[in-house]
């Protein structure tokens, strides 16, 4: 049994098919020592412990992976992911979706969508660039911005304040968010990286086949949310993880370089391996 060494957020809702596959016996199932330590809440933190090798695997999205690479780490990428990113905005919001002020991280995919899928939705935006979340949502409420990029559970916070969701990266026809491992660790261990996706698929299918008051208990239990946001995932569904593709690679990493967040050139059939 090969042990997995994991790092996670547990307000994070991609976190609940890894906490399901190993407090029900998942991955032990599929023959994985899984090592899952939490850490409560978004530290907005580079994610270090990949890095620095205390954590074996990473997820996010594909932003995170050039990042890593441009610091020195070696890794690889070994799936796609469950699309969760939002442009979320206020109650106040004007139907034009004209010159609206909307909050973003400086390191992102926000530019990118903005160039391709949100390019006939919302016409000459201001970005502000707030880069921890927990601010720019502060920034919505005193009224600096009028829409911000999120993920759950930071979505439903907003909705639940009377706000909307403009769009949801789930209506692209790109995948940009991913899982990778250390390049080492998956050389030396490439069956255990796909017993690990394989988990992660089953644990997604016991969560998709829940009814909804169980879905709303397994937030709440297994990510700590309160009863109000968990009640906003009754119809959530995790998306099968599956091969990454290599034209969502090329499209990440050109406008990257292009943009100046990457001074190299990577290889996808090097970075990214077929599950």
């Amino acid at each position: 049994m090969v042990r997995i060494n994991l790092n996670l957020i547990k307000k994070n809702p991609l976190s609940l098919t890894s906490i399901i596959a190993d407090k029900q016996g998942i991955f032990k199932k599929y023959n994985i020592d899984m090592n899952l330590y939490l850490d409560e809440d978004f530290l907005f933190n580079n994610n270090i412990e990949f890095l620095e090798g205390r954590s074996d695997a990473m997820m996010g999205d594909t932003t995170f992976f050039f990042y890593m690479l441009e610091k020195g780490k070696r890794a690889v990428i070994t799936s796609n992911l469950t699309r969760t990113i939002n442009l979320v905005a206020g109650k106040d919001i004007s139907d034009d979706l004209k010159d609206i002020r909307v909050g973003v991280n400086r390191r992102g995919l926000f530019r990118l969508f903005l160039e391709n899928d949100l390019k006939d939705i919302i016409s000459n935006p201001k970005i502000v660039w707030i880069n921890n979340t927990y601010d720019r949502i502060q920034a919505l409420n005193n009224g600096e911005i009028d829409a911000l990029v999120a993920i759950e559970p930071f979505v439903s916070k907003v909705v639940n304040n009377g706000g909307k969701v403009i769009w949801d990266s789930r209506n692209s026809d790109k995948n940009l968010v991913m899982w990778c491992f250390d390049e080492d660790f998956y050389n030396n261990n490439q069956e255990t990286v796909r017993n690990f996706h394989k988990a992660l698929n089953e644990a997604a299918e016991v969560f998709n086949n829940s009814s909804e008051d169980e879905k709303v208990n397994y937030f709440m239990e297994y990510c700590g949310f309160p009863k109000e946001i968990a009640e906003g995932f009754k119809k959530f569904t995790f998306e099968i993880n599956g091969d990454y593709r290599k034209e969502d690679f090329d499209i990440c990493q050109e406008w990257m370089y292009r943009e100046g967040e990457i001074k190299n050139i990577y290889d996808s059939n090097s970075c990214i391996k077929k599950r």
